[in-house]
C-alpha cells in the first residue's frame, strides 16, 4: 500500500506564493497530495500531487449524497468543519492508502517523512494538518460525535480541530480509546502580530504558549529550520510553517535554500552560524496588523448587507 494521502479542498484563488506549497508537496515524495479546486490558473502540479478541477457546487453535492439529511454549506470556509469526513466521501480514492489527511495551503512542509509515526490512529491536533489511520472504523467516527449538529450548522463551527469546544474530531477520537499523537510540531504563528510570534499548542490545557525569541525561519531541501542563539546557535527541524492570514511578498526562483521572514520570502544572505546570526535580516515592516483588521470588518459589513 502506499503511504499517505493528504487532501485539499480550496475553492477561490490559491495564495501567491502555492508555487512553494507544491515545491515542499515535491519533495515528500513518500505522500500524496489531492486537490480540489476551481482556480484553473497554471501551477507546476509535481507528480504526487493530483488537482481535481471542480467547483464549490459540484464538491456541496458530492458532500452532500453522502448522508440523508440536507447539510449546510453556504461558503467555502464552511468546508473546514466537512474535512473530517473525506475518508468517507472520497473512500473509493484513498483505498490504496494506509493513511489519509487533509491539510491548507497556507502552509510551507518539511519533511513529513521525518516526524511520520506509525502505529497511531490521529496524528496531530490542529487542522492544518491532520492525519488518520485509513480504515472502515475511524472514517466513520466522526459520526459517533454530534456531526450532524456541526454539518447542520451555519457557520464553521471548528468540527475539524482541537479547539476550545469539546465537539470535535480530535477528542471523538479521545473518546474512543483511538490512539492519538497530539505534540504540535509545527512552526504556528499569532496572527494579531506584525512581527513573527510562535505559538504551541498544549493539548492538555488547550491553550497556545507565545515564544517572542528572535529566530530564523529557513526552508532548506525540503525541511523547515528554526534558528535562535540561546548558549550558542540552536537549530531545529519542524513539520511544517503556517502563515495564516498572512499576506507574503514572493520572488521566483528561490532555489532550495530560502528564508521566511514576516512578509516575504527571500534568499538566505549566507549560511547560517553564530558568526553570521546577527548579520542575517529577520524581520521586515509590514502591515499586516491593519490588512487583517480591514479583511475582518470587510467580511462583517459583507455579512450585515446580505442580513446573515
Amino acid at each position: 500500500m502506499k503511504k499517505c494521502c493528504l487532501i485539499l479542498a480550496y475553492f477561490g484563488k490559491m495564495p501567491n506564493y502555492f508555487p512553494l506549497f507544491l515545491k515542499s508537496c515535491k519533495t515528500n515524495s513518500e505522500f500524496d497530495f489531492l486537490i480540489f479546486t476551481d482556480d484553473t490558473n497554471k501551477y507546476d502540479y509535481p507528480e504526487n500531487a493530483k488537482v481535481i478541477y471542480t467547483t464549490f457546487k459540484e464538491m456541496k453535492d458530492k458532500i452532500q449524497a453522502k448522508f440523508d439529511f440536507e447539510i449546510s454549506l453556504k461558503n467555502a470556509y464552511k468546508i473546514c468543519d466537512y474535512r473530517v469526513c473525506f475518508g468517507y466521501v472520497f473512500e473509493d480514492m484513498l483505498k490504496d492508502y494506509e493513511y489519509w489527511g487533509y491539510c491548507d495551503n497556507d502552509l510551507i512542509l518539511g519533511d513529513l517523512s521525518e516526524f511520520f509515526i506509525d502505529g497511531y490512529d490521529k496524528l496531530f491536533c490542529l487542522g492544518h494538518l491532520m492525519i488518520f489511520k485509513n480504515t472502515y472504523e475511524n472514517n466513520r467516527l466522526f459520526m459517533s460525535g454530534e456531526y450532524k449538529k456541526a454539518f447542520t450548522a451555519g457557520e464553521n463551527v471548528i468540527f475539524d480541530e482541537c479547539w476550545n469546544n469539546t465537539e470535535n474530531i480530535h477528542d471523538i477520537f479521545l473518546k474512543n480509546h483511538k490512539k492519538v499523537y497530539e505534540r504540535d510540531l509545527s512552526v504556528n504563528f499569532k496572527i494579531l502580530s506584525n512581527t513573527f510570534v510562535k505559538i504551541t499548542f498544549q493539548p492538555e490545557s488547550r491553550v497556545f504558549l507565545e515564544d517572542k525569541t528572535e529566530c530564523l525561519y529557513t526552508w532548506e531541501n525540503g525541511k523547515i529550520y528554526r534558528y535562535y542563539m540561546k548558549d550558542g546557535l540552536v537549530k531545529e527541524e519542524y513539520l511544517y510553517i503556517h502563515l495564516q492570514e498572512r499576506k507574503m511578498k514572493y520572488q521566483h526562483d528561490l532555489g532550495n535554500v530560502y528564508k521566511i521572514v514576516p512578509n516575504s520570502f527571500l534568499p538566505l544572505e549566507m549560511p547560517v552560524s553564530e558568526k553570521t546570526f546577527a548579520k542575517i535580516r529577520k524581520k521586515a515592516f509590514h502591515l499586516h496588523l491593519l490588512q487583517y483588521h480591514l479583511k475582518w470588518k470587510i467580511r462583517g459589513l459583507k455579512k450585515r448587507l446580505k442580513g446573515e
